[in-house]
């Protein structure tokens, strides 16, 4: 009772230092709960969440490199040298499959020259085209990029259950636009290369694409392209006739059931004889990569904050506690000691002095980072939404109970320092 009421009584006749002390634990505790919350999403980000990921793999050309071997002039380049046939396909994925790689799925677009009777391109010199879509998940990583529907609705694959899965198509906006085209209207695709098979299909939408992409960077004319599922183009007779045949652009997302499956993809499409003149990339590693480059760049940032943080924080802590039991309570100690106090029960109020505040500032700084988290994290990278794990609680515990116990020695060794002879020179500073 004794030391509770003297410590009771110092820490109010020292409010400076006990306020000090109490806000350097509230924000190093708040710092370490969302320090370490940040750094464990990222971890996680880039380890648990990426080795999770399924990622399609295409071969492209590369239409850069290409185009400047050619002088810069993408209409001196004939790309149907360049286009991948089925069966080159094929021969790929069985020299992946040999090198220990499996496919967990695949997804086409196959993209064919077509004309429409009455209908025009949108400029003099284009050609109508159509892509013919295996399923909706060819659609994200396809040349023709990501779309909206505008009027009207979207594209069915399901032939089995939706009997106009095979006879409908969206049309570009500027292309509706131009020839006066309108949902629900009914157009008659005809073969290029044979005018006697034709396949009329209904205009379910009007589409219009979320990024603008030119003709010689993906060799998709956007405002041109009619979409489709392969059920319309393969009874147009448009794609699927010929599997050698490289007249059309086909482009094919090959899934792979993990990230590490990858490089040695990669390795082997190469070695079976892939040039140079096509990349080999992944849409799904790319997209994720992007998303969580800004976590990663800024936990880089958090990393160092939260070291500089404990550093600032102990010096701080250190400085306050020598300011609190310093040599300015020296007479303190002469005094209590004099009349019976032992040395132990001192060091324990010194202790008591700093280990309260600290104890109250750093469970205030934890509940605080506790609910800022997630939103803190969100600011630094959207869609983060980093939680506080219980490894995380537990670090902060540990780290709290650390600051606690090393207080504590701080003011017990301090109380025994004390000497006889130091006593007896206070005594005779405060004498004179």
């Amino acid at each position: 009772m004794f030391v509770l009421k003297n410590t009771w009584a110092a820490m109010g006749r020292h409010k400076a230092q006990t306020i000090l002390l109490a806000l350097t634990a509230v924000a190093v505790s708040f710092g370490s709960v969302v320090g370490l919350s940040i750094l464990d999403a990222a971890n996680t980000a880039t380890t648990t969440t990426y080795n999770a990921l399924t990622p399609s793999v295409m071969f492209r050309a590369d239409r850069t490199r290409i185009i400047n071997e050619a002088g810069g002039d993408a209409s001196k380049v004939d790309w149907t040298k360049y286009n991948l046939s089925w069966e080159n396909y094929s021969t790929y994925v069985e020299k992946a499959t040999n090198a220990g790689v499996q496919l967990a799925n695949a997804h086409s677009a196959e993209t064919a020259k077509v004309n429409v009777d009455g209908v025009s391109a949108t400029k003099d010199g284009a050609q109508l085209a159509i892509t013919g879509f295996s399923d909706a998940d060819a659609i994200a990583d396809s040349l023709n990029g990501s779309y909206t529907v505008v009027k009207g609705k979207d594209l069915s694959y399901d032939t089995n259950n939706d009997e106009n899965a095979a006879s409908t198509v969206l049309v570009p906006q500027a292309l509706a636009t131009k020839n006066n085209l309108k949902v629900g209207d009914t157009i008659k695709l005809v073969n290029p290369s044979d005018s006697s098979q034709t396949l009329e299909v209904k205009i379910s939408g009007i589409y219009k694409t979320k990024s603008k992409s030119s003709e010689a960077q993906t060799g998709i004319d956007q405002d041109n392209t009619i979409l489709a599922s392969t059920a319309v183009t393969m009874s147009a007779g448009l794609t699927g006739t010929d599997t050698s045949s490289t007249a059309n652009l086909l482009d094919i997302a090959m899934v792979l059931q993990s990230p590490s499956d990858y490089t040695k993809f990669e390795k082997a499409v190469r070695k079976a004889g892939l040039s140079k003149d096509y990349m080999i990339t992944s849409p799904t590693i790319n997209k994720y990569n992007d998303k969580i480059e800004p976590l990663k760049n800024g936990a880089a940032k958090v990393r160092v904050g939260v070291i500089a943080m404990y550093v600032a924080g102990g010096v701080i802590a250190l400085l306050l506690l020598v300011w609190g039991i310093g040599r300015a309570r020296t007479g303190e100690v002469s005094f209590l000691t004099m009349v019976g106090v032992t040395r132990g029960r001192i060091g324990w109020q010194f202790s008591l002095e700093n280990l309260l505040p600290i104890l109250v500032g750093w469970l205030a700084g934890a509940a605080g980072g506790f609910f800022s988290a997630k939103p803190l994290s969100n600011a630094l990278a959207a869609g983060t939404n980093a939680t506080v794990s219980a490894g995380t609680i537990w670090t902060v515990v540990w780290i709290g109970l650390g600051a606690l116990v090393a207080t504590m020695v701080i003011c017990l060794v301090r109380a025994n320092l004390t000497t006889a002879t130091t006593m007896l020179g206070s005594r005779m500073e405060e004498t004179r």
